[in-house]
């Protein structure tokens, strides 16, 4: 009996290590955290006049764009694969840092004195690179995607906007498309803002909650592209 215990016992100990080693990692790993961003501090007051919101969406306009780039095209172009998304991903991510690594080098000087930093960051605001950046992304994206072969049928379904299996009990057909004022959209699909097929609401009902959900939301895309292009 103690030979055939005596490793269950060792494998306890041993799990226990493992898990005060892994509790001491992660302790590290925030006090490593916590110093890197008391040490920040210097260099957000020294970039764009010490402004954390403005320094805030200069960061994330050098690194969201290609994110958001590459989860777009991967939701609405089932042509798209991964090698087009890895190198999309990557001209992105290396063309926004070499601008946030320019800011940090080249700092927004006082009211008054000239501004000697390169033309990138002089002549092009943070917000308009962003523009551009998602632009490039997407282009990267597309040609990488292209020019390598296509992702087989059941690695995109319902994983694309134009792949969502169809779902019976709403009574729309394949292929036929759904007015929605001047635009054309495609047949409600399950899962388009309306609950599961087994609820209470008729198939005209599910149709038309779909229709105001997917308006609604097409009407805040144009609300925040109007904010976005105003402010900008």
């Amino acid at each position: 009996m103690l030979g055939q215990r005596e490793p269950e016992a060792s494998l306890g100990e041993q799990g226990k290590f493992k898990a005060e080693a892994g509790l001491a990692a992660r302790r590290l790993v925030i006090v490593v955290l916590i110093g890197v961003s008391v040490a920040w501090i210097p260099v957000l007051q020294g970039s764009n006049s010490g402004q954390l919101f403005i320094y805030m969406q200069s960061v994330t306009s050098s690194l969201a764009p290609p994110v958001t780039a590459i989860f777009v095209l991967g939701i609405f172009w089932r042509r798209a694969n991964e090698q087009g998304a890895f190198w999309g991903l990557m001209a992105g991510l290396l063309v926004g840092a070499l601008r946030l690594i320019l800011e940090f080098l080249y700092p927004e000087p006082p009211c008054g004195q000239a501004d000697s930093g390169p033309a990138l960051l002089r002549s092009v605001h943070y917000l308009h690179f962003a523009i551009a950046l998602f632009l490039l992304t997407c282009a990267v994206m597309a040609a990488g995607s292209l020019l390598s072969p296509p992702p087989p049928q059941s690695q995109v379904e319902n994983l694309t906007w134009w792949t969502l299996v169809l779902d019976p009990s709403l009574g729309t057909k394949a292929g036929k498309w759904i007015p929605l004022g001047l635009l054309l959209i495609p047949p409600p699909r399950w899962g388009w803002g309306y609950g599961h097929p087994s609820d209470d609401l008729t198939p005209q009902k599910r149709a038309f909650w779909t229709r105001v959900c997917n308006f609604n939301a097409i009407f805040l895309m144009c609300v925040n592209i109007f904010f976005y292009a105003y402010f900008a």
